[in-house]
């Protein structure tokens, strides 16, 4: 578009909507902002066009380590995605390093371990893991439960990785059904729990009341006597 004098006449249909492109020529009229001369265009353009290529970068490299993730170790990869996988096998030093870890590590392998190491602080209950979208999904009271649950099943998808001879993610597949259907049941279970609380406490006779009745008891009592 340029500067905004010229919004009036080209035609946005093909990257904004009908709505969208009228709201943009009307706000172009009203606009108080100065128009920018050849040289600050040319700076913002070049800054436009070096986004877009990070972009296009990124989305090839984002490919590239699919395919890698998927020849390497397709069960991890089907496990965690290929982002947290690659980030466990890079972090381990290796495939064969990470086969060596079990559950229990693999659950807290990350950044914040070494920093709570250096910091003398508490070791984290969760690392790299915390991003796979098993644990996303999950409630706050369920992400670590389903944390050990996960990183247990990581170890059993490496092991399969490094050492059967056919690379096939059927291991990772039916694991995480079976995760999925855990995280169902944690679910469940959870709101079965929130209404049970909330019908106690919905029949819950308050204390000032109870006080009274116990009151009109002893009166009453004392009467019959």
């Amino acid at each position: 578009m340029g500067n905004r004098t010229n919004a009036a006449t080209i035609d946005f249909t093909e990257v904004l909507p009908e709505e969208m492109e009228s709201h943009l020529k009307a706000a172009a009229v009203i606009s108080m902002g100065s128009d920018l001369n050849e040289l600050e265009f040319n700076n913002i353009k070049g800054l436009c066009d070096q986004v877009l290529c990070l972009s296009e970068s990124r989305d090839q490299l984002y490919d590239d380590l699919k395919i890698s993730m998927n020849n390497i170790a397709p069960n991890l990869a089907a496990l965690v995605g290929e982002l947290v996988g690659a980030r466990l096998v890079a972090h381990a030093g290796g495939l064969l390093n990470l086969v060596n870890q079990p559950g229990s590590k693999i659950q807290i392998l990350g950044k914040p371990l070494f920093r709570a190491r250096n910091k003398n602080g508490a070791t984290p209950q969760c690392g790299i893991i915390w991003d796979a979208s098993l644990i996303g999904e999950a409630a706050p009271k369920n992400k670590f439960r389903m944390a050990r649950s996960l990183a247990a099943k990581i170890a059993l998808a490496v092991r399969c990785d490094a050492f059967r001879d056919t690379q096939d993610d059927t291991v990772a597949l039916e694991n995480r059904a079976k995760l999925e259907e855990r995280l169902r049941s944690l679910e469940a279970r959870r709101f079965v729990r929130s209404a049970k609380s909330h019908n106690s406490s919905a029949n819950a006779v308050p204390m000032d009341k109870r006080k009274k009745k116990s009151e009109r008891n002893e009166v009453e009592m004392e009467e019959k006597a």
